[in-house]
């Protein structure tokens, strides 16, 4: 099979610089005129049931990370052929990331909690799955490029409770973790699989 041509473009190797973490209702796809909108310092984009909001500062320690488990490959022999077929396992995913920001409306979202009368932020340590699309964006402040992550069905929860500091060398950290399902808003890939992620280069999110 002919492999299409790719090149050489200086442009789209980037540093995770900086970067902001959005979230919306689950399954929200951003459309092509909200997206180019997108940048790390932009507190809300779009509206009502497409409204994608910022969740402020997140930790420059620990960075959002990416884990899959599974997929691994066997190979499958005929008596006539050997490794005739390559089977892989299901594979699930999973993202992390830590927030720094301690405010009553962050701690609810992470917690899942109930903003109390006098202010408290009450939470179960029983975690519960709670649906969210989730987009991480990230800038080479460099040469002041883009790219994002978009995942738009994630089950999202708290990791643990507050990881404290004394402040000499970072911030309090809460910490979240959700687990990467499919979703029909994404296209299929070639092999008719439903997919889970879509990332947008630079010259995607270029206005």
């Amino acid at each position: 099979m002919a492999v299409d041509p790719i090149g050489i473009h200086d442009n789209d190797v980037l540093s995770s610089t900086r970067g902001a973490i959005f979230i919306s209702k689950a399954g929200n796809i951003p459309a092509v005129s909200l997206l180019k909108q997108f940048d790390i310092e932009v507190e809300t984009l779009g509206t009502d049931d497409d409204l994608w909001s910022n969740i402020g500062h997140t930790s420059n320690d620990t960075l959002p990370e990416f884990a899959l488990d599974g997929g691994d490959a066997t190979e499958l022999s005929t008596w006539l052929k050997a490794q005739f077929r390559t089977r892989y396992d299901e594979t699930t995913g999973t993202v992390t990331f830590n927030s720094v920001q301690g405010d009553a409306a962050s701690l609810e979202l992470i917690y899942n909690g109930v903003v109390d009368t006098d202010g408290g932020v009450a939470l179960s340590l029983e975690k519960s799955n709670n649906p969210y699309a989730v987009l991480i964006l990230f800038k080479d402040t460099n040469i002041n490029k883009k790219f994002a992550i978009l995942m738009p069905n994630v089950d999202l929860t708290f990791s643990n409770l507050p990881a404290l500091s004394s402040g000499d060398d970072g911030f309090v950290e809460y910490g979240v973790s959700g687990t990467i399902k499919t979703s029909d808003a994404l296209p299929k890939d070639k092999s008719g699989k439903t997919t889970s992620v879509k990332l947008y280069p630079q010259t995607a999110l270029a206005a």
